[in-house]
């Protein structure tokens, strides 16, 4: 039987059949909790809300979260040593469908707020795909820097639906708070954009050419390096393991779903 390739009608089959609603997470790198990043993720995740998504914030900047030491004990063990509220913020990323990741652009980057916690998650990120199934959108404000590279920090946390920045400041008033008066197109696009993220997810397609090419250096990677090394890739190993024994035994339980229905 063909999949149904119109949203709106798949979406609604698929709350017949009794799917839970996707949760999204606004993960907020600004240093304010309602500066012009948060105003301008709010209206992303009103957006995933229409679409019948839950949604919650998590603001970095209200975590204990300690830089990176090099150590690769989470390599060795699959698990940071450091006893700060970082695993308690990653778990709590990794239950969700999908990502809204928003950040300031300082000096053409993202925020030490939120680049310490990117630091903390990227080395099992790079050997183990550890968003490999949430989607995730990028949001970035200045003054009047250009936001689109802030924005990709996204790609970080899943797969990207798209990004959407916004320039505050003018020569004329200076730095302006993001407001629906000054910008009234802005909340329709960002609104718009949290319904895609919505749409992407219950009609998850993992496969980008982009992905593919990660996923082939990654196996590079796993053959020439991880694979020659266990003992200092034990962590990472076990993570493949119980990851390949949940996707085995979540494809035995669809085949038999999908025979029981004949």
């Amino acid at each position: 039987m063909l999949e149904n390739t119109n949203p709106d009608v798949a979406d609604v089959d698929r709350k017949r059949s009794g799917a839970t609603a996707p949760h999204i997470i606004g993960l907020n790198g600004s240093p304010h909790r309602a500066g012009n990043t948060a105003t301008l993720m709010g209206w992303v995740l009103e957006g995933c809300a229409e679409a019948g998504a839950s949604v919650e914030w998590i603001h970095v900047a209200d975590y204990d979260i300690q830089y990176c030491r090099g150590c690769f004990t989470c390599l060795r063990e699959g698990e940071c040593p450091i006893g700060d509220d970082f695993a308690g913020v990653r778990d709590r990323l990794l239950a969700a469908d999908g990502i809204v990741v928003g950040s300031p652009v300082y000096e053409g980057h993202a925020t030490a707020q939120l680049k310490t916690l990117m630091d903390r998650l990227t080395l099992l990120v790079l050997y183990t795909d550890t968003f490999a199934r949430q989607r995730s959108v990028g949001v970035a404000t200045s003054g009047l820097a250009p936001t689109r590279s802030t924005a990709r920090v996204a790609d970080l946390f899943g797969h990207c639906s798209g990004t959407i920045g916004a320039k505050v400041a003018s020569l004329a008033e200076g730095y302006r708070p993001l407001t629906v008066a000054d910008f009234p197109r802005l909340p329709r696009r960002a609104r718009a954009l949290g319904r895609r993220l919505v749409r992407d997810i219950w009609h998850f397609r993992a496969f980008s050419l982009k992905r593919a090419w990660i996923g082939f250096l990654r196996g590079l990677l796993r053959r020439f390096v991880v694979e020659r090394h266990p003992d200092q890739f034990a962590g990472v190993i076990r993570i493949w393991r119980e990851r390949r024994r949940k996707s085995t035994s979540t494809r035995g339980r669809v085949w038999y779903s999908r025979s029981a229905r004949g």
